[in-house]
């Protein structure tokens, strides 16, 4: 066998990248109606608090637990050249140091029983920790399927672990585990995805011949890691300071409200991400096409952004009560207060594509300890103050940096903010209009709130979800003068469509 694993080429780029990105987003898309079916279910078999406490040890788990995917991963991807001995190296020494974190993380978990004076936190986190190790196993040969930009093999997988693992969970909740049913759903996940990555990968390892080999690797991962570290650190402070000073009920509503408006980034972004990177490191030495490139991702992103931004929000007030069950109505103001931010997210989640394609990790960990500083402060500011405060700064924030977020990554390539905001300016005026419309509508015609009242939660989100894009719509094209978006968006359905 040669020592060369594969090459990375440009050979019919776009094809594949359009292909990946619908491929990945619909079987995204179709997890996600699962796992939103599970979440519903779930939410009416189990309390507020059993989601806290769960919360309590996820927003420390998630850290150790992504190594090696957040950087290991991107190492993989974006080499032009890489040889099967140092694949090897690299996957024998994550796994050693996922087995080290895990045995850290099972110790953590007594100190998170003595801040939050929850007795059962230890035995989650020795739970969470079997994750650790779990996660190091799937993810050299995730990012090999991914580098040959397999993202059909990668779809099978998180599709195959979505479903199940929901599945596991609700018989877990009706069997009467409480907060195990949500540990359940963790574990079976991770579990599934190990079997299918290692059934679909080509690649298989063998024994260890140290570790030389994975050191430029290991150099990468850690500066992506860091990265990964501060931006999760920072998205996550606000769930520990709410559980300090409001307990593990308060932080179980926030945290139903977070995890849904983070869903439209769940389901777009993510399934995007690889997809991304993938293309632009094939673009790197080509200055204009991947400006070209990068630009109408950006534009499709925050086309899509920001409608789910407007719909969640003009909805969440009857969604929430909907899903969830009457007590979670606090979650859907909460919601409300998350959407907007929703869209700021979603544009600013393409930015890492910048760094890690032109091979800039140092930049990104930069840009994230400016960031960290600012949010940190923010939310320890709101956090007295209750969700609802938190979940306010929480958008707040994500706007703030939205465009020096662009402008930084965007240096390295020459690619200006102007060239950015002439994209996608159009969109967020358009979502803000619309917004405006709807919500003074009831006002100058009280006919139209009266009809409103007298329907069904159900019926009002219905009228919400059809409508909102018909009044964002017309807008983006006034604004655009123009059907660019539309004819895209088309342009893209075909090529995806095609054989």
């Amino acid at each position: 066998m040669s020592d060369n694993y594969s090459e990375l080429n440009t050979v019919g780029l776009k094809y594949k990248a359009v292909k990946g990105a619908g491929i990945n987003v619909i079987t995204h898309f179709i997890n996600f109606l699962f796992h939103a079916a599970g979440v519903i279910i779930l939410a009416r078999l189990l309390t507020p608090k059993d989601f806290g406490l769960v919360a309590m040890v996820t927003a420390f788990s998630l850290l150790p637990m992504n190594y090696g995917i957040n950087g290991l991963t991107e190492y993989i991807m974006q080499k032009k050249t890489i040889g099967t001995q140092e694949i090897n190296s690299i996957l024998w020494l994550h796994l050693f140091v996922a087995i080290t974190l895990s045995v850290c993380f099972i110790i953590f978990g007594f100190f998170l029983v003595n801040f939050y004076t929850e007795p059962a936190l230890s035995g989650i986190a020795a739970a969470m920790a079997i994750c650790i190790i779990l996660s190091a196993v799937s993810t050299t040969p995730r990012a090999l399927l991914r580098r040959d930009m397999k993202f059909t093999s990668i779809a099978i997988g998180d599709l195959s672990a979505g479903i199940l693992s929901i599945v596991f969970a609700i018989a877990a909740a009706i069997g009467g585990m409480s907060y195990w049913a949500i540990v359940v759903r963790q574990l079976s996940g991770y579990f599934v995805q190990v079997i299918v990555a290692w059934m679909l990968c080509p690649w298989r390892p063998s024994r260890p011949r140290g570790i030389k080999q994975a050191v430029p690797g290991l150099k990468y991962a850690l500066k992506v890691y860091a990265i990964f570290s501060i931006g999760y650190l920072t998205h996550n402070i606000d769930k520990v300071v709410l559980g300090r000073f409001h307990g593990s009920t308060v932080l179980g509503t926030y945290d139903r409200a977070y995890y849904l408006s983070s869903l439209p980034a769940g389901q777009l972004l993510a399934p995007l991400n690889s997809v991304g990177l993938a293309t632009l490191s094939r673009l790197r030495d080509d200055k204009e096409r991947f400006s070209v490139y990068y630009t109408k991702a950006v534009s499709m992103v925050s086309f899509l952004g920001v409608i789910a931004s407007v719909v969640l929000m003009l909805s969440a007030k009857d969604l929430v009560p909907l899903l969830l069950g009457p007590g979670w109505t606090e979650t859907g103001l909460i919601l409300m207060a998350f959407s907007p931010g929703i869209a700021a997210v979603l544009v600013s989640g393409t930015t890492p594509w910048l760094h890690l394609s032109l091979g800039r990790p140092g930049r990104w960990l930069r840009w994230n300890l400016f960031s960290m500083s600012i949010t940190v402060t923010a939310f320890i500011i709101a956090a007295p103050y209750g969700a609802l405060a938190m979940a306010i700064t929480y958008s707040a924030i994500r706007y703030l940096l939205m465009l020096p977020g662009f402008w930084y990554a965007g240096r390295p390539i020459g690619l200006s903010i102007a060239t950015l905001l002439r994209c996608i300016w159009p969109y967020f005026i358009a979502g803000l209009s619309a917004s405006l419309i709807w919500l003074y509508l009831p006002i100058f015609w009280p006919t139209f709130n009266d009809i409103l009242t007298s329907l069904s939660p159900l019926s009002r989100v219905i009228i919400t979800v059809c409508i909102a894009p018909l009044l964002y719509l017309p807008m983006v094209i006034i604004l655009q003068r123009s059907f660019v978006s539309i004819r895209e968006s088309i342009s893209l359905l075909k090529l995806f469509l095609s054989r």
